[in-house]
């Protein structure tokens, strides 16, 4: 029903959206030829595409392309074909065009014009474009180490033995809230994690991906062609993210046999790919093949990453001369497995182990219509299957206590563990993603104004179906652990429609750019309805000169600005978490001499789902300006992102009261339990009842994010006497995030001297619960200034990057409701308002509220700070705990070196830091050294091409 709404919505809205395209006036032709430009010869299966009227056609076999029914005006003429540069040109069509020359470069550093650096503007949000030549000489190893050319980012060394998430406008790089909002988008397939529950618990013993991103390690930049990163609002077609998108292209078409040798401290890489014709109309066959080893310290290996990924790829254009038909299809499997070992002369045969397989299956492309009432139609559908499986086996001396695999609720008969034993615990996950995708467009020019209408649907569904954590019961990896199957956690059906609309008005060298897009989501799975999310976008661009000709003066100045609202869809890790198991050892019997023992457990079973989980939304605002003047473009951003309602897990209680037996010391008594009661001889054994409280963890909605900053873009251009190009680029970034849930905690200490427990839980305003931080804030201003030496004769090409972070501030807090929740005091415990620094003893959180043993929640008031049975719920730090760490400037130097060897091969180095520039800075807040910028590292690849 959900679906025949949005459904009758989108083609309603299409229909008012084609009301202009009836008055369209008299059409002409375009036709030419593309060829090589060095050598002359035509070539066939080159795309050509008018931008503004989303058209394209490709060469015959005679490098011939032609266009009918193109209405008159100026237009974007593009070409694009694997191996050679991007062709663009504004063309004026007034009448037929006949013999057009078209003429493409091969991508080398022997032409007068390589981009080795991110390419910024131009468009309606911010947004940057990287291409594969860019890639090549940055050498990275995964998608993340892409990221650095951004602006405001900073460089890291390429790690691959670590989870590599992918987070934008972020200043750690590292955070899980924003890595699970950055959409990472393969040739129009979205790739997703939501399925992924490889994990002890909801707060996981060992590293994984659950309930955040992607792992950047599944994408191998070596058969990447073009990545582009939507920093800004981006278009209603995509959805399912909060922080901004990843755009990523791989190669489809002809190639030379190429192999690449890439190696560093810590990673050895090989790769090989071809792409073959299979003949006139018959297509192309691409094959990639990848393999990577690394090691977090080749002096003590026992920490090791294995990757082996291999694409198989099929193009072709069907119908080319009449409503043309792009079909590609993308066959990709991978396998990864990390691996870690302890020290061979401590405990031998524990293992760590995470591997999985997965193989996937992408079919997409474009049917050209070219009607009126629609231009084309876009298609994707896409498919993954993957067998995850984590190994975690652990020699383990618990001594001889209770346990229990039960899953219900009340007391019951356990065993007794063995004094020490070997856990073997294993999880095993087969997430299933499909998505199917089709959007429908309409373009077209009516008197000076440009229109370019899309319509679409998407669907989606993702589920598991391993067979989940395993392990033998009596050899248990943890008490309150029990088996889950993955296979009973039901699917996620997500239904999808995006309607988007873009005007362009033109006057003579001006023009205004408007973009209006809404996306409209619902989901369907078991205990939850969410109702339909609404994401309206908006973008404008204000042109006031466009002059690229001109070489003095303004060449280019124009104004944007976007506003939109972004919802990210939960996973299967927040929508159905492991049920809590709390276990308590209620008796205990053990009679070695007589080879009898017996164990009595009581449990406590709480559901930890929240069906009143809601889903994070980001507001986000952009405004721009680009410009050119005597040869300098400037590119500058600022931005704005609040994130409310984002996942996290929430620390809860439960009262929680059971019976604790009397000791029975005497050998030969051989205690039972008998009808729910322990029994000795036939008689009741006494008992007391424990009161204390269980604890557990949830799913909620916590984090708030506010963002804001400044991006900038320099490039002074080429310096011909050295032939040396100036980019300087940088951020400022200000970050304050906030956990909001309340989290409660207890204290297992024992009450008042005695072995009475705590008759209360401490709830607080989120995050960590043991200090009284809830969030911090952070702030960062950096410049990296890349001087990008070419020498085209010497197909060379040089890049020296000085890195500058000029503010790097960091500081904890501790809000809520928007007010602190600090105070200080004295020896004496007094409020003291911290003038006198002297006089500080501690800074102080307090709980909000507390709860007793009948769950009756109470206010924290200042009865209860005075009070010194609450003592220990109140969190005390040393009064520096919660100043600001503000570093003074710090920098560090980068050198990247790319030499082509004629046609056949290309040598490439780096040097990350190489003047080791690692200053060691005092942190207040914790009362520690740290080193900053990342260590010095170099490495080196080889290319050959057959």
């Amino acid at each position: 029903m959900k679906f025949k709404v949005l459904f009758i919505l989108s083609v309603a809205i299409w229909l008012t959206g084609q009301i202009p395209v009836w008055g369209q006036s008299a059409k002409v032709t375009l036709s030419g030829t593309v060829s090589d430009a060095k050598n002359g010869e035509t070539m066939p299966a080159v795309v050509v595409n008018i931008k503004e009227l989303n058209l394209w056609a490709t060469s015959d076999i005679d490098g011939n392309f032609h266009f009918k029914n193109v209405t008159p005006g100026t237009y974007t003429l593009t070409a694009s074909c694997l191996g050679y540069e991007d062709y663009s040109i504004k063309i004026a069509l007034s009448k037929a065009v006949e013999n057009y020359k078209l003429k493409l470069n091969a991508q080398s550093l022997a032409l007068e014009e390589v981009v080795v650096t991110a390419k910024e503007g131009g468009k309606l949000n911010s947004s940057s474009t990287i291409n594969k030549t860019a890639i090549d000489h940055l050498q990275g190893a995964s998608l993340t180490d892409v990221m650095q050319l951004l602006p405001g980012s900073v460089t890291t060394n390429p790690d691959l033995t670590k989870i590599n998430k992918i987070s934008i406008r972020d200043i750690s790089g590292d955070d899980a809230t924003n890595a699970l909002g950055t959409a990472v988008i393969v040739d129009g397939a979205r790739l997703s994690n939501d399925a992924n529950l490889q994990s002890q618990n909801d707060i996981s013993a060992f590293e994984t991906t659950k309930g955040t991103g992607v792992d950047a390690r599944q994408v191998s930049v070596d058969n990447v062609e073009l990545v582009e990163i939507i920093r800004g609002v981006a278009s209603a077609e995509y959805g399912d993210m909060t922080s901004g998108a990843v755009v990523v292209k791989t190669k489809a078409g002809k190639t030379p046999f190429q192999v690449r040798f890439k190696t560093d401290p810590n990673i050895k890489q090989v790769s090989a790919g071809k792409g073959l014709s299979l003949g006139e109309n018959k297509g192309f066959f691409n094959v990639d093949a990848e393999y990577a080893r690394a090691f977090k310290d080749v002096r003590t290996p026992s920490k090791s990453f294995d990757r082996v990924t291999a694409q198989f790829g099929y193009s072709n254009i069907f119908n080319p001369e009449k409503r043309a038909v792009s079909f590609n299809a993308k066959l990709k499997g991978i396998f990864i497995k990390d691996k870690y070992e302890r020290d061979p002369d401590q405990v031998k045969d524990e293992v760590y182990k995470a591997q999985e397989q997965q193989v996937s299956l992408n079919l997409y492309g474009n049917w050209m219509i070219q009607k009126p009432w629609l231009t084309n139609i876009n298609y994707n559908l896409f498919g993954s299957y993957g067998n995850q499986y984590n190994r975690e086996k652990i020699w383990r001396t618990p001594g001889r206590v209770p346990s229990t695999s039960e899953t219900i609720t009340g007391e019951q008969e356990g065993i007794l563990l063995p004094y020490e034993y070997f856990s073997d615990l294993k999880i095993k996950g087969k997430p299933i993603y499909v998505t199917a995708k089709v959007t429908a467009n309409v373009a077209g020019k009516y008197g000076s104004v440009y229109n370019k209408f899309l319509l679409g649907a998407e669907w989606s569904t993702k589920g598991n179906k391993g067979e989940g954590k395993t392990f033998d019961a009596n050899r248990t990896p943890s008490q309150n652990l029990r088996p889950r199957s993955f296979k009973d956690i039901p699917f996620i059906q997500e239904y999808t429609g995006f309607i988007e609309d873009k005007v362009t008005f033109t006057m003579n060298k001006k023009s205004l750019e408007l973009s209006a897009g809404l996306r409209f989501t619902t989901i369907e799975t078991r205990d939850y309805d969410y109702g339909v999310v609404f994401d309206p976008r908006f973008n404008a661009r204000f042109v006031f000169l466009d002059n690229k000709w001109n070489r003095k003066g303004f060449q280019h100045l124009s104004i944007r600005a976007g506003w939109g609202i972004l919802h990210k869809m939960p996973g299967l890790a927040y929508l159905y978490p492991d049920p809590s198991y709390v276990d308590r050892s209620s008796f205990s019997y053990n009679d070695e001499e007589n080879n009898y023992s017996l164990g009595v457990m009581t449990t406590m079973v709480t559901e930890t789902a929240n069906r009143d989980l809601e889903l994070p939304k980001s507001t986000n605002f952009e405004f721009g300006v680009d410009l050119k003047f005597w040869g300098i473009t400037a590119n500058l951003a600022y931005f704005n992102e609040k994130l409310r309602k984002g996942f996290s897990f929430a620390g809860a209680a439960r009262p929680f009261f059971y019976r604790e037996y009397n000791l029975v010391n005497e050998s030969g008594k051989r205690p039972q339990f008998v009808n729910g009661m322990v029994e000795v001889d036939g008689k009741p054994v006494d008992y007391s009842i424990r009161e204390t409280f269980a604890t557990y963890n949830r799913a909620a909605n916590g984090v708030s994010n506010d963002k804001w900053g400044i991006e900038y873009s320099l490039d002074f251009g080429k310096i011909k006497a050295i032939s040396t190009s100036v980019i300087v680029d940088g951020a400022y970034f200000y970050n304050k995030q906030l956990e909001n849930n309340l989290q409660m905690q207890y204290e297992t200490s024992n009450f008042g001297g005695g072995i009475k427990d705590y008759p209360f839980v401490g709830i607080y305003a989120g995050g960590n619960t043991n200090s009284g931080s809830n969030g911090t804030k952070s702030q960062r201003l950096n410049t990296n200034v890349r001087l990008v030496t070419h020498l085209p004769k010497l197909r060379l090409i040089f890049t020296l990057t000085g890195q500058c972070v000029w503010i790097d501030k960091t500081q904890r807090l501790a809000e809520y409701q928007g007010k602190s929740l600090l105070y200080y005091r004295d020896q004496d415990k007094n409020i003291v308002d911290g003038s006198n620094p002297d006089a500080i003893a501690a800074i102080c959180v307090n709980p909000v509220a507390y709860m007793d043993l009948e769950g009756r929640i109470h206010p924290f008031t200042e009865a209860e700070r005075l009070n010194p049975d609450f003592d220990r719920y109140i969190r005390t730090s040393r009064p520096e705990y919660f100043t600001t760490d503000s570093q003074d400037p710090y920098f560090m130097l980068n050198m990247r070196l790319t030499k082509e060897i004629g046609r056949i091969a290309s040598l490439s180095f780096y040097a990350n830091n190489f003047t080791n520039s690692r200053p060691r800075r005092f942190f207040r807040s914790g009362a520690y050294y740290q080193r900053l910028n990342t260590e010095m590292s170099f490495g080196a690849e080889l290319q050959l091409k057959f």
